[in-house]
């Protein structure tokens, strides 16, 4: 049985890093990111927040605006995640 603390913890510091990595490659804000990559900017945040699961076209067209690929996204975040959350299975 899954544990929805874990899982949410998962998903809080999976947008953290999300949003780290929109700043810090981009200096773009949401809105402006979010409109170029063809977002919903609700969308968007609401993943940066952790309140939302990323389908698999929201995190290529997140890949394709940083300029890296879908793999390169999730091991940039993967790689920051703390540990006891890197091994995380839903």
């Amino acid at each position: 049985m899954p544990d929805n603390n874990v899982e949410q913890e998962y998903l809080s510091v999976f947008g953290q890093k999300l949003k780290s990595l929109r700043v810090n490659l981009t200096k773009k804000s949401l809105r402006l990111f979010s409109y170029e990559a063809d977002i919903p900017c609700a969308t968007l945040s609401r993943l940066e927040n952790g309140t939302r699961i990323p389908n698999i076209i929201t995190l290529k067209k997140i890949a394709s605006e940083l300029n890296i690929s879908v793999s390169e996204l999730l091991e940039k975040i993967e790689y920051e995640m703390p540990e006891h959350l890197k091994n995380f299975e839903p």
